[in-house]
């Protein structure tokens, strides 16, 4: 089983997902890998937190209709050259992608 609705992921594989269709991973790649590690070793209290924090992150993430924050926020980050999304999207709000800027920098 997989999970595929990003806020929830942790709490999924702690179920026992095996991992997760997850456009939030696209930010912090290695912090989703390292939470999936964590509920497999059985280390629930770290686990948790950093469920948690990337939950933030995914909330953030999808304020806005998936993926013009995403986009935005790689924009931002300078991992592709357009925030740029096809119609009938519009661009993610400069509210938005601030927002979740400062929660894709890095680990609290």
């Amino acid at each position: 089983m997989l999970g595929g609705d990003d806020i929830v992921l942790s709490p999924l594989v702690a179920a026992g997902a095996h991992g997760g269709i997850v456009a939030s991973a696209n930010l912090r790649t290695a912090d989703f890998a390292e939470m999936i590690a964590l509920w497999r070793r059985g280390s629930a209290t770290p686990a948790r937190g950093l469920g948690a924090e990337l939950a933030r992150l995914s909330a953030a993430l999808f304020t806005e209709p998936n993926p013009t924050v995403i986009k935005g926020v790689l924009h931002a980050q300078n991992r592709i050259p357009s925030p740029a999304v096809r119609m009938p999207l519009l661009a993610a709000s400069a509210d938005a992608v601030r927002r979740a800027t400062l929660l894709a920098g890095s680990r609290a």
